[in-house]
C-alpha cells in the first residue's frame, strides 16, 4: 500500500472499540430549548462558520440512542433527533423538506413516534408558531424492507425557524444509525450526539473528518433494561461528542466524495452478550465471508449443483472443450452486451440468476454473480471480489463492514494470473475494472479465505501522448497541421461514453467550438472506438484560417494542450488532493520551419522535479536550418497528496502551465 493511502485513510478515519473508556471533557451547554422560541431566537450569534454564502443556518442538531428491551427478549435502538434550523433566503428552502427512512417489514418495521415539527415567524412582533401533526407525514416504499417518511414545514419564509423532532424505535441493533456533525450545504453552530450501549452490546465506533471536536465526554453508568416482562440489569457506556461553529462542507476540486470528509461518527457492532456466552459477529473477514457463503442473496447462487439450470446457456455461448481464456470472453461479453444495468448500490442479489438471466436485466450483483455462475459452469475458477466504489465512500481492510460495500466484481485465476472483470458496464473491455472501482481494499469471497485485494488509483498507467506535424505547402501558400492523440485507456472511456451519448458529430462539433474560429478541424478519425479493451487513436488535421505574413511571426508550439491554465487556483487546500490516476502527459511537435522566416527566438530546454521522485516537467526543444522539435513530459508517479503538498504542486503546475505558453519568434529574412 502506498504511502499517500495510507496518509489519507490515517487523516479520516479513526476507531473505537466502545467499552466506556474515559476521555477528557469540557462542560458544555445545548444553545437552545426546542419547543420555545422568543424574539430573541431569530437574531443569530455571531459565528466564524456563517459567510455570505450561508443560505440557511442551522442552530442546534441534537441526537441520541439508547438501547431499551423489547418483547422479543432483548434489545431494540431508541434513536431520537431534534434540529432547529434558520432560514436566510429562498435558497435555503429545501431544509423544509425531510424525509426519513424507516427499514425492515410488518412487526419488525421501524416505529416513528413523537414526532412534532413547527415552523416560527415574527408577526406583528410576535412570534408566530404553525404546527404539522402525524398526518402530515407522508409513506413512500421504496423496496421491500424500506420505507420513506416526507414531509414539508408549512408557511416557511425568509427569515423563518423550522424545528422538529421525532423517534425511531427499532429491532435492528445491528445497523445503528450514524450522526453527521458536518452539513454539505449549510453551517451549523451546534451538534451533539450521545449513545449509552449495554454491556450486552460492543461496537466499533467510526471517525471521519479532519475537525477536533469542541468536546467529548465517556461515563460509566447502570440501569436495569425490561426485556418482555424481565429485568436485566446493565453497565452502560454512555458516551457524548459535541462540535461548535462547524462551517459548511467547502467543495475542492481533485475531491472523490465528500461524504468521505465529513466530520461524522458510525458504529460497526463487534460482539454480543447474552449474560453466559460472548458472540463475535463478523469481527473478522473469515467470519463475515462463510455467512456471505452461506447467503441465499449471495454465495448460494453461484454454486455450481445450484447454478446447474444455467447450463444450456453456458453451453450456447461457449465450446465446453476450447481455450479458457476465449471462453472467458465469451460468457463475459455475453453479459455485458445482452443485458440492462439496473443503478443499485448493493452487494446482494434481489432475484434468482435463472430469471435474471431470463429478463436480460439486474443490478450490478447479480449481473456479475450471473457471469461467475456460467464461468463456473465451464470449469473456470471464478470468485467474487466486494469493494466500495469511490463515489460511496472509503472501506477500511481490517473490519468487514459489508454495509459500507456496494460493489461486486469478478476475479478470474488462470493458472497465477488473476483478471478482473466487471460486466454490468457496456463500454468496458475484458479484463478492465471502471475507474470508481480504484477506491483502495476489496475483499475476495471464496471458501479458501484469500484474502484482501488492493486497487490502488497509483496502479493505473493511464499514458497519453499527442503527435503534432506542421509542414510547409509544397506550393509555398502557408502550413498543414496534422495531429495524432492516443490517449490513455480511462479517457478513451469518456470519449467512448461521449460518442455514445452525443454522437460523432457532437463531438466533433465540441472540438472546434475549443479550437475558436482561427481553425479548422478536418478529416477527424477515431480508430478503434469498438474494440473495447484498447485505447483509441484521434487523428485529424487542422487549418488555420489566418495565415500570418508579418515580419515577425509569435507561435505556440502547444497546438493541444491540457495545460492552459492551472488545475489548483485556490490560495489555500484542507483536505488532500485525489487525482483519478497519476498523470503521464507527453506532447511531441515537429514543424518547419515556415518558408521565408528565419527562427529569432527559442524557448529554453528545462527539467524540473517535483517533491523529489514523486513527479518531473521535462521540456526539451531544439532547431536546425530547416525544422523545430519540441518534446514535452509531465509525470506524477502518485495521485493523491496530501494537504501540506498543496502548495507544492500549485507551483509545480504553475510552472508548467507557464512554461507551456512560451512562444517561438519567427522573423522574415
Amino acid at each position: 500500500m502506498c504511502h499517500k493511502l495510507l496518509f489519507k485513510t490515517a487523516l479520516l478515519l479513526s476507531f473505537t472499540l466502545f467499552i466506556g473508556n474515559r476521555i477528557a471533557f469540557c462542560q458544555d451547554k445545548l444553545p437552545v430549548i426546542f419547543g420555545e422560541v422568543t424574539p430573541a431566537d431569530f437574531d443569530l450569534p455571531n459565528s466564524t462558520a456563517i459567510d455570505s454564502s450561508s443560505n440557511a443556518v442551522i442552530i442546534a442538531d441534537v441526537g441520541s440512542i439508547e438501547f431499551i428491551g423489547n418483547k422479543h427478549n432483548w434489545v431494540s435502538v431508541l434513536f431520537k433527533k431534534s434540529i432547529r434550523i434558520k432560514i436566510l433566503n429562498k435558497k435555503g428552502y429545501d431544509l423544509a423538506t425531510v424525509k426519513i427512512s424507516l427499514y425492515g417489514k410488518g412487526d419488525w418495521q421501524d416505529k416513528i413516534d413523537d414526532f412534532r415539527a413547527s415552523t416560527y415567524n415574527i408577526e406583528n412582533g410576535k412570534v408566530a408558531e404553525t404546527k404539522l401533526n402525524n398526518s402530515d407525514l407522508f409513506d413512500q416504499r421504496l423496496r421491500e424492507n424500506k420505507t420513506q417518511k416526507k414531509f414539508t414545514m408549512p408557511q416557511v419564509k425568509e427569515g423563518s425557524i423550522l424545528e422538529y423532532s421525532y423517534a425511531i424505535t427499532s429491532y435492528n441493533y445491528y445497523f445503528l444509525p450514524g450522526w453527521s456533525f458536518q452539513n454539505l450545504q449549510y453551517p451549523c453552530l451546534y451538534s451533539e450526539f450521545k449513545i449509552g450501549i449495554p454491556d450486552l452490546l460492543r461496537y466499533l465506533t467510526l471517525h471521519y473528518g479532519v475537525d477536533s471536536f469542541y468536546s467529548t465526554k465517556s461515563t460509566d453508568g447502570y440501569k436495569s433494561i425490561v426485556m418482555d416482562a424481565v429485568n436485566v440489569g446493565s453497565v452502560i457506556h454512555n458516551h457524548t461528542w459535541i462540535m461548535k461553529d462547524i462551517p459548511s462542507f467547502k467543495y475542492e476540486d481533485y475531491i472523490n466524495e465528500p461524504q468521505n470528509y465529513l466530520d461524522r461518527i458510525e458504529f460497526s457492532i463487534s460482539q454480543t452478550y447474552n449474560g453466559e456466552d460472548i458472540h463475535n459477529i463478523k469481527t473478522t473477514w473469515k467470519a463475515a465471508e462463510d455467512d456471505l457463503l452461506k447467503s441465499v442473496a449471495f454465495g448460494v447462487p453461484i454454486n455450481i449443483d445450484n447454478a446447474s439450470n444455467l447450463n444450456n446457456t453456458m453451453k450456447k455461448i461457449c465450446s465446453v472443450d476450447g481455450d479458457i481464456i476465449d471462453a472467458a470472453k465469451q460468457i463475459y461479453s455475453y453479459v455485458r452486451d445482452n443485458f440492462t444495468c439496473i443503478t443499485d448500490n448493493d452487494i446482494y442479489i434481489k432475484n434468482d440468476l435463472y430469471s435474471v438471466n431470463k429478463l436480460h436485466k439486474g443490478n450490478v450483483a447479480e449481473l456479475n454473480m450471473l457471469m461467475i455462475a456460467l464461468l463456473r459452469l465451464r470449469g473456470i475458477k471464478a470468485d467474487p471480489v466486494i469493494l466500495s466504489t469511490s463515489e460511496y465512500g472509503m472501506h477500511p481492510s481490517n473490519y468487514p463492514i459489508l454495509e459500507k460495500l456496494n460493489y461486486i466484481i469478478c476475479m478470474v485465476r488462470v493458472g497465477k494470473d488473476a483478471i478482473y472483470l466487471d460486466a454490468s458496464n457496456p463500454i468496458l473491455g475484458f479484463g478492465k475494472l471502471p475507474l470508481s472501482c480504484y477506491n483502495g481494499h476489496a475483499q475476495i469471497i471464496d471458501e479458501q479465505h484469500s484474502g484482501s485485494l488492493f486497487f490502488s488509483p497509483n496502479s493505473i498507467k493511464e499514458l497519453n501522448k499527442t503527435f503534432v506535424t506542421i509542414v510547409n505547402d509544397e506550393n509555398g501558400n502557408g502550413t498543414s497541421c496534422s495531429l495524432e492523440r492516443r490517449p490513455g485507456y480511462f479517457e478513451s472511456y469518456n470519449l467512448r461514453t461521449t460518442i455514445k451519448e452525443k454522437g460523432k458529430d457532437q463531438y466533433l462539433k465540441n472540438m472546434q467550438i475549443a479550437y475558436g474560429s482561427d481553425a479548422e478541424i478536418k478529416n477527424l478519425q477515431i480508430d478503434s472506438l469498438n474494440q473495447l479493451e484498447q485505447p483509441v487513436k484521434i487523428t485529424y488535421d487542422i487549418n488555420f484560417k489566418t495565415p500570418n505574413e508579418d515580419d515577425i511571426i509569435y507561435f505556440n508550439p502547444f497546438v493541444s494542450n491540457e495545460f492552459k491554465e492551472n488545475p489548483f487556483k485556490a490560495t489555500l487546500r484542507k483536505y488532500p488532493i485525489e487525482m483519478p490516476y497519476p498523470l503521464d502527459d507527453t506532447y511531441e511537435l515537429t514543424m518547419d520551419i515556415p518558408k521565408g522566416y528565419e527562427v529569432d527566438e527559442l524557448p529554453k530546454s528545462v527539467k524540473v522535479s517535483f517533491n523529489g521522485t514523486d513527479g518531473f516537467f521535462e521540456y526539451t526543444i531544439q532547431k536546425d536550418e530547416f525544422m523545430v522539435q519540441l518534446r514535452s513530459h509531465v509525470k506524477l508517479s502518485e495521485s493523491i497528496f496530501a494537504p501540506e503538498d498543496y502548495n507544492s504542486l500549485r507551483d509545480f503546475f504553475a510552472y508548467v502551465v507557464k512554461k507551456q505558453s512560451e512562444q517561438i519568434v519567427f522573423r522574415k529574412k
